[in-house]
C-alpha cells in the first residue's frame, strides 16, 4: 500500500473516530489539527474531553484530525490547512514566521529532551555515548533536534563516532533501551513522566537538554480574531474550571496554558533554523 493511501486512511480513521456521533451529520465542522506526537488512538483518547468541550461551548461538531507522520502534518500546517492546530513549539514558530499563524497558548511548564538508559548501564554521560548507539524519533521532531544539539555539543556526530537510529515514536525509542537494542534513547520529559511505571523502573536518566516550549497553539491567519480570542477564553476555561479540563492538565502535565510571550517565540527560533536543514533533502 502506497504511502498517500495509508496517510489518507490515517486520517479517515482519525475524523471518523473523533468526531462525537451527535455531531456526524451536521456539515458544519470545526476542524483542529494536532501534531502526531503519539499513536493516533492515543491522540484520541488524550483530547476527547477537550473536543466534547468546544462542541458544548461552540454548539458545532469539532474534528481533531493528523497526520501518519511529522512532516505531513508539518507539511499540511504551512499549507494552511488547519484554522486551529496544536503543534509542536518548533513547528509553531516555523508556521508563524513562514505561514502567518498566530500564537494563542502554551503549557505553563516547560519541555526538554532526555537521555535515558538501561538502570544498569554503567554510562555517566552524554560523552560516554561515543561509539555506542543512540534511538530517537525523526530527526525533524523537536526532541530528536534537541537530541542532536546536545550530542554535537559533547563532541558527537552521528555516523562518525556515534550510531544514531530513528524510530517510528517516543516509545519506540524507550523500548530499544529496555529490550537491549541501543545503549540510550532520547525522548521528551513530560512524554517519559507519562510512561507506565514498570518501565520507568527499567531506566535511568542519563543527562538532559535545554528546555522549550512543549506545545503552542496556533490560529490559522484567516481566523477573525475575535473568533481567535473567543476560542482562547474557552480553552482557558475549560483548563481551569472544569473537571475534565484539570484532569486534561494532569495527564498532560502541562500544569496549566498561558500565551506566549513574542520573546518566548522568538526564543526557537535558532530551532527553526536546525528544522529547515534536517527538512532539506
Amino acid at each position: 500500500m502506497g504511502s498517500q493511501v495509508k496517510d489518507k486512511l490515517a486520517r479517515m480513521l482519525a475524523v471518523l473516530m473523533l468526531v462525537s456521533a451527535s455531531a456526524v451529520h451536521a456539515g458544519n465542522e470545526l476542524e483542529i489539527g494536532i501534531w502526531p506526537y503519539m499513536s493516533t488512538q492515543s491522540l484520541i483518547a488524550e483530547y476527547r474531553p477537550v473536543q466534547l468541550y468546544l462542541e458544548k461551548r461552540l454548539k458545532r461538531p469539532v474534528l481533531f484530525v493528523t497526520a501518519t507522520d511529522q512532516r505531513t502534518f508539518l507539511q499540511r500546517t504551512q499549507r494552511g490547512e488547519y484554522r486551529f492546530v496544536f503543534t509542536a513549539p518548533h513547528f509553531a514558530r516555523y508556521a508563524e514566521l513562514d505561514a502567518g499563524y498566530v500564537p494563542m497558548l502554551r503549557p505553563k511548564r516547560n519541555s526538554f529532551a532526555v537521555f535515558v538508559v538501561d538502570k544498569n548501564s554503567p554510562l555517566q554521560k552524554i560523552g560516554d555515548l561515543k561509539g555506542k548507539t543512540v534511538t530517537m524519533t525523526d530527526r525533524i521532531t523537536m526532541i530528536a533536534i534537541l537530541g542532536l544539539r546536545a550530542l554535537h555539543e559533547s563532541g558527537l556526530e552521528p555516523g562518525r563516532n556515534v550510531t544514531v537510529h530513528y524510530a517510528v515514536s517516543h516509545n519506540s525509542a524507550v523500548l530499544d533501551v529496555s529490550r537491549g537494542q541501543s545503549d540510550a534513547a532520547v525522548t521528551g520529559a513530560i512524554i517519559f513522566d507519562q510512561l507506565p511505571e514498570n518501565l520507568q523502573k527499567k531506566l535511568r536518566i542519563l543527562a538532559v537538554t535545554g528546555e522549550t516550549s512543549s506545545m503552542v497553539m496556533m490560529a490559522n491567519p484567516k481566523v477573525p480574531k475575535d473568533e481567535v480570542e473567543q476560542m482562547k477564553q474557552i480553552m482557558l476555561d475549560f483548563v481551569n474550571d472544569t473537571p475534565e479540563g484539570r484532569e486534561f492538565i494532569k495527564n498532560t502535565g502541562y500544569r496549566g496554558l498561558r500565551p506566549p510571550t513574542e520573546a518566548e517565540m522568538k526564543s526557537i527560533d535558532p530551532l527553526v533554523r536546525d528544522l529547515k536543514e534536517q527538512l532539506k533533502p
